[in-house]
């Protein structure tokens, strides 16, 4: 197999390739009725029942306890709406736990949805100060979630096979559209706002949330440069946001809105205001990755145990479906770069693109975390959320522990990190695994000891 020139790992590009699915399986051109594959939604509805979990139930739970506590009440958005009564707001935080839950093991995903949903739409209605557009964007989610039809549930996610699970395309459409709406509303007012345009004055008056040593300079250099420069800063904002809201509409401008909003929004986290929308936004980008092609080949030899320890761990996580796993028998010309097979590449994971590039060891594990992005952002958005609860408890900055975990992901790339220290320290560990006693004697291992998948990068 021929290897391409270096691709982005996200790419979803339709060059013909062996060993692909059926032509069409990822298609995001299809129509709004058209069957696609069904783990995009339901890798969307688990990160946003993560997310109702640990930060939108504990919020509404807090807005309800807040509201049947006080004697005073503000007449309601619509004059229809019933008050609601310490009973009542008991069994609402009750029920919200159960449909938080069931959104997220798939047990009657739709009803848990609409129920979430429909009490969130109700709690802020009561007191016009529960209302945020934070709080909008994410029940407009879960309703939209709760349009669709994915039926995989969490267990079925997570099993280590592609049944071929299929749903119609519309909900998926829909919520492209919502991110569209967002960030286009997002800009149109601020473009007629007095305290943003090119006044700017809002933005350095914005508080922002501590962090620790490292964090907290980079964020001290932002603050002095929104302060120098407020205008050139909130028109920038501007620009993003106009350029977000096109970008989702236009196919085309697809990876290129995925990479600025993931810039965009993470900026906003960690550098400015945090949130729940960053969170929001994350997971509904998970509908502009592929889904069910298995376009990404890892080559593994049956009777290696770390292979099957790999095969067993990564297709679990592989919520997506991206991943076809290829014996060594039936993975013939599938072979590395030369600029791939050193000393630091030879063991472990044998990763190959839809493009053909060849990825081993230390270079394959740091490609995972963008093939996988679904328990990426499960494991994100609990270090933030978990973080944040240990701090508002005066446990330390634990702020900042999201921030450490996509400094260590981002670190993987960085300049001489993979030459110096990622591919021997990977090499080392990969080896010692490698030569642990195995099913099956020599002649299903190489000449060193290893796997035969392992032995081909040593040839």
């Amino acid at each position: 197999l021929a290897t391409s020139a270096p691709a982005c790992p996200v790419s979803w590009s339709s060059v013909p390739r062996p060993w692909s699915s059926p032509p069409g399986k990822a298609d995001f051109g299809a129509g709004w009725f058209a069957a696609v594959p069904a783990y995009r939604l339901a890798t969307l509805r688990v990160a946003l029942a993560v997310t109702t979990l640990v930060f939108h139930v504990p919020k509404f739970t807090g807005l309800i306890n807040t509201y049947v506590a006080s004697a005073f009440h503000v007449p309601p958005a619509l004059p229809w709406m019933p008050p609601l009564t310490p009973s009542g707001g008991a069994a609402l935080i009750a029920l919200q736990h159960v449909a938080a839950w069931g959104l997220l093991l798939g047990l009657g995903p739709r009803l848990c949805a609409w129920f979430l949903a429909a009490v969130g739409f109700y709690v802020i209605s009561l007191d016009p100060e529960h209302y945020s557009h934070n709080a909008q964007f994410h029940l407009t989610l879960l309703a939209l979630v709760g349009c669709s039809s994915d039926r995989v549930s969490l267990p079925r996610l997570l099993r280590a096979d592609d049944s071929g699970d299929r749903c119609p395309a519309w909900p998926e459409r829909l919520v492209r559209i919502q991110l569209c709406i967002v960030f286009f509303y997002a800009a149109l007012d601020k473009v007629f706002s007095p305290y943003w345009g090119l006044s700017g004055t809002l933005l350095p008056a914005l508080g922002v949330t501590e962090h620790g040593p490292g964090l907290a300079w980079l964020q001290g250099v932002n603050q002095a440069v929104i302060r120098a420069f407020p205008a050139a800063m909130s028109a920038v904002t501007n620009v993003l946001e106009f350029f977000l809201a096109v970008a989702f509409l236009c196919r085309p401008l697809w990876q290129a809105g995925i990479v600025v909003a993931f810039v965009f929004v993470v900026y906003l986290e960690f550098l400015l205001r945090p949130g729940v929308f960053t969170w929001d936004v994350l997971a509904a980008l998970l509908l502009f990755v592929p889904a069910g092609d298995q376009g990404w080949r890892i080559v593994y030899d049956p009777e290696c145990t770390s292979c099957r320890w790999n095969r067993a761990l990564l297709s679990r996580l592989d919520w997506l479906r991206r991943l076809r796993w290829v014996p060594t028998a039936d993975a013939v010309g599938i072979e590395a770069r030369p600029a791939l097979a050193r000393d630091g590449a030879r063991m472990g994971l044998h990763l190959v693109s839809p493009r053909g590039r060849a990825y081993r060891g230390f270079d394959a594990f740091r490609v995972l975390p963008v093939i996988l992005p679904g328990p990426v952002f499960v494991v994100m958005a609990l270090a933030r959320f978990g973080g944040g609860f240990l701090a508002g408890r005066g446990h330390g900055p634990w702020y900042d522990l999201p921030y450490l975990v996509l400094g260590g992901l981002l670190v993987l790339w960085m300049p001489g990190v993979a030459r110096f220290v990622g591919r021997p320290l990977y090499a080392v560990v990969a080896a010692a695994w490698d030569h642990r006693p195995r099913r099956g004697g020599p002649a299903v291992r190489g000449a060193d000891g290893a796997c035969r998948a392992h032995a081909r990068g040593r040839a």
